[in-house]
């Protein structure tokens, strides 16, 4: 079965809309893809706000329940058989849903060449450039329109309850791009290069506001007291009513970052039961790292945490292990670091409209080292000494 096929009729059994047929398909490929059908369950209950541990027996009981609803002549003939993978996909549930960010882990690149979008039925739709304007999707209750590198979704219906199922598209941004989803609440989110956004189509009336996201993004979130915002990175969860903020979660970072720009932010740590939420103030940054596990909090310069909102690539007194992650990602390059040390050399820098090559030349100025580009890398060495 095409990739494409299964994740189509995931969606419609998390959506209690699979017909007996698509049941039948899906369990017997979830007998094979264990860890992938765990995958998509995981992203979906983060996201529609049913992870909390209180709701694990309830989640338990809905799912054995849209099994038993199959048609009585398929549960007369395979009844065990239909029982024990339900069995299955129940434990996969309550396996893995509190460790949602081993799902965000295990996706460490994105791999399109143009944004594209996941919608509701599980087909993707590709190359949402910059040149794309019009009707994305629509039904009766919203509409999804972009212009240029902007999406926007607009509520036409009043009629989502607090207790109705979500439908939720997936927005994926590859390495040398950058996209802008304006969400049905009026919240404007700027998605950096190699960035992934998951996030509800349209909000439910009475219910919080969720998001995931891998990668990096800018928030603008619409003041609505009576549903609070709030954005899963795996580890973390940042929770607001109304506030600008932005959060990095690469998976191949060592560190998970969110900076407040302006209102009130409270971060939580996800898979700890027991921790207290940071509340951090404006120009403060609270870092989670992924090796101890632990949360930072400090007040920081938030220019150069937030400057690619403005396609500016700014850096001060960082890393060159770190400057180069962020080269691969805005030029969509392979960057091959020959010398440990170099890396772990600082630079300081403002960039906006060089190429790779004019960057690398600048800080080969202050630095020194060597360069090779080619069509497949760029390859950095030390420079090598002078003979006397």
């Amino acid at each position: 079965m095409k990739n494409r096929d299964i994740k189509i009729i995931i969606h419609k059994f998390l959506n209690y809309s699979a017909t007996e047929k698509e049941i039948g398909l899906l369990i017997d490929w979830a007998k094979e893809n264990r860890l992938a059908f765990r995958q998509e369950v995981e992203l979906h209950h983060v996201i529609t706000g049913a992870t909390k541990k209180e709701k694990a027996e309830h989640l338990k009981e809905e799912l054995l329940k849209n099994f038993h609803q199959v048609n009585a002549v398929k549960i007369r003939r395979g009844k065990n058989r239909l029982f024990k993978y339900a069995a299955i996909f129940v434990g996969l549930i309550t396996f893995g849903m509190y460790s949602y960010y081993t799902f965000i882990d295990s996706k460490t690149t994105i791999p399109t060449q143009e944004v594209t979008i996941t919608l509701e039925d599980g087909s993707t739709r590709e190359a949402l450039n910059e040149e794309n304007s019009g009707i994305v999707s629509k039904s009766n209750t919203y509409i999804v329109e972009q212009k240029g590198t902007k999406i926007s979704y607009k509520k036409l219906a009043s009629n989502q309850n607090s207790e109705g199922p979500l439908i939720y598209n997936t927005l994926e941004v590859p390495y040398g791009k950058k996209f802008q989803v304006t969400l049905s609440d009026g919240t404007d989110i700027y998605l950096n290069s190699g960035s992934s956004l998951t996030y509800p189509v349209v909000f439910n009336d009475g219910g919080p506001r969720n998001v995931a996201l891998r990668g990096e993004a800018y928030f603008t979130v619409t003041s609505d007291s009576l549903r609070p915002f709030s954005v899963s990175t795996g580890h973390l969860e940042a929770n607001v009513l109304g506030t600008e903020f932005n959060v990095s979660n690469y998976a191949d970072d060592s560190h998970v970052k969110i900076v407040l720009v302006e209102g009130s932010l409270s971060v939580d740590q996800r898979d700890v039961s027991d921790g207290k939420a940071v509340l951090m103030e404006p120009n403060q940054l609270v870092s989670y790292s992924n090796s101890n596990k632990k949360l930072f909090l400090e007040n920081v310069d938030i220019s150069s945490y937030v400057s690619w909102k403005e396609g500016v690539l700014l850096f001060k007194n960082e890393d060159f292990q770190n400057i180069i992650k962020k080269l691969e990602r805005h030029y969509d390059v392979l960057i091959e670091l020959k010398d440990l040390g170099v890396g772990k050399e600082t630079y300081t820098g403002r960039f906006k409209t060089e190429t790779i090559e004019e960057v690398l030349g600048a800080f080969q100025r202050i630095k020194h080292f060597d360069f090779t580009i080619t069509k497949e890398k760029i390859t950095i060495t030390l420079k090598n000494k002078p003979m006397n």
